[in-house]
Formats: C-alpha cells, structure tokens, sequence
C-alpha cells in the first residue's frame, strides 16, 4: 500500500482499516494543497498546526506501542490543537 513504510499483516480487517486510512490522508493532503494554494493563507500557521497534529499521532503511536509491549494500559491522548494558541500576536 503505497505510502505507509510500514508492512501491515494479512488481517483483512486491517488491510481494510488500512485503505481507509489511506484515502481519509489523500482527501485529507488535497485539502491542504488547495488551502496552501490560497491566497492569503498564512502559511506558516498551517504548516504549524499540521507539525502539532503529526506530534499529537505520534503521541498516540507511542501509546499504542507501550500497550503492545506491556508496559502501561492504554490512556486516551488529550488531542488540543488550540490549548497553546490561546493568544494571537
């Protein structure tokens, strides 16, 4: 499946989830290169925000990987893309 390094097993629920996935991140990556095309956009913003919800995957990553290594239950990832965007300059 193109664009994900990662091998996924033969389960077909989750070569499923897989494709879904893979779809939700092409509508998802068209999306924001026509909000990147726009004028006006600023993009510096929008490149921020995507870093913070690549941070926030990565985060969910993590926990996932500890749960399947035992090393800790699963917790919810508290997903907040404004709680540091409080206050504009």
């Amino acid at each position: 499946m193109k664009n994900f390094e990662t091998a996924i097993s033969t389960d077909t629920t989750m070569q499923n989830y897989c494709l879904y996935l893979q779809q939700v991140m092409e509508i998802q990556s068209e999306a924001v290169r026509r909000l990147a095309n726009c004028e006006g956009t600023p993009a510096i913003e929008v490149a921020a925000m995507l870093e913070d919800i690549a941070n926030t995957f990565l985060n969910i990553s993590d926990a996932i990987r500890d749960v399947a290594l035992g090393r800790k239950e699963f917790e919810p990832v508290v997903v907040s893309l404004l709680a540091e965007k409080t206050t504009t300059v």
